[in-house]
C-alpha cells in the first residue's frame, strides 16, 4: 500500500530531470518497489499515458480535477492496482468544499480534492476502502478542508472497511490537517512497524540533499482497521539520479 508523487511535466528542470529522461526511471521505480496498491499525484497528460501504457499490471484509474467531468485532458491524481488480484468498485471523486460534486478553485490557483474506491481481493474477497489525494499549499485551506477527507470516507466506505488514506498532503506531521487526519485514520510512520528509508520524503531532485537529515516529510500512508508489518521510503537513484521530486513510500500491510 503505497503513495507516489511522480511531478507534473515542466520545463522547469533540468535535462537529467526533464519527464523524457526520467520516465523510465519512473516506471523502473514502481516496478521495482512492487505496489499492489498506490496513490498517483501530478500525473499530466503524457504520464497518464505513457504509466497506462508501461504499467500493463496495473489499472490506473485518474481523476482530473481541473475538469468538471473529473476525467479528460489535464493534470490528474491516480488510484492504481494490480489487476491479477484485485477487482475496483464504487468509483467515487471529489473537490473541496461545501459542494463536493462541483468543480471547485479552492488552493490559490489550485483545484484540490480526492478521488477513491473499494478493492477486493480476488482470492479472498476481503474488501477496502482506498482514498488518494494531493493537499492544499495553503495553509489555512489544509485545515479548512481536512475534516472533510473523514466525511467522504464515512460516505463513501458505509460498510468500514479496511480504509486507506494516501497522498502528498503537502503538509509536515505537525501542520494542523495532519492532526486532524490522526483523529480519524493512523499514521503508517509513527507506527511500531520496523522502518527502512529516511524520514524526508521530498528530494527536489537535489542530489546534495541529506535526505536522513532533512525534515521535508509530505507523503504519507495514513490506515485504519489494519496492522502495518514495515514502512519504506525509498531513495533509490536510477543512474544517479531520482526519479521524481519526491520518494516512493509504502507499507506492508495485514488487514485486521
Amino acid at each position: 500500500m503505497g503513495t507516489y508523487n511522480v511531478r507534473y511535466i515542466t520545463t522547469e528542470e533540468d535535462e537529467n530531470n526533464n519527464w523524457e529522461n526520467r520516465k523510465t526511471r519512473v516506471v523502473q521505480s514502481i516496478t521495482e518497489n512492487d505496489f499492489d496498491v498506490f496513490g498517483l499525484q501530478e500525473c499530466s497528460d503524457d504520464i497518464k499515458t505513457y504509466l497506462s501504457d508501461q504499467l500493463s499490471s496495473y489499472d490506473i484509474r485518474f481523476f482530473n480535477p481541473y475538469s468538471s467531468s473529473g476525467t479528460g485532458s489535464g493534470e490528474a491524481n491516480g488510484l492504481a492496482y494490480r489487476k491479477d488480484r484485485f477487482t475496483l468498485s464504487d468509483w467515487h471523486w471529489f473537490w473541496l468544499s461545501d459542494t463536493p460534486s462541483v468543480m471547485v478553485t479552492n488552493d490559490g490557483t489550485h483545484n484540490r480534492g480526492g478521488c477513491c474506491a473499494i478493492l477486493t481481493d480476488k482470492t479472498t474477497s476481503t474488501k477496502i476502502f482506498m482514498m488518494v489525494t494531493h493537499g492544499c499549499l495553503d495553509a489555512d485551506a489544509r485545515a479548512q478542508y481536512a475534516p472533510q477527507f473523514e466525511q467522504m470516507e464515512k460516505l463513501y466506505n458505509p460498510n468500514g472497511y479496511p480504509s486507506f488514506f494516501v497522498g502528498d498532503m503537502n503538509a509536515q506531521p505537525s501542520d494542523p490537517a495532519s492532526a486532524t487526519y490522526r483523529t480519524y485514520w493512523n499514521d503508517a510512520y509513527y507506527s511500531s512497524a520496523p522502518k527502512t528509508g529516511p524520514y524526508c520524503t521530498y528530494n527536489a531532485f537535489n542530489l546534495e540533499r541529506n535526505m536522513y537529515t532533512h525534515q521535508n516529510h509530505l507523503d504519507y500512508v495514513y490506515y485504519r482497521n489494519a496492522t502495518p508489518r514495515s514502512y519504506v521510503c525509498n531513495d533509490r537513484k536510477y543512474g544517479g539520479y531520482y526519479a521524481s521530486d519526491h520518494l516512493p513510500v509504502y507499507v506492508d500491510m495485514k488487514v485486521d
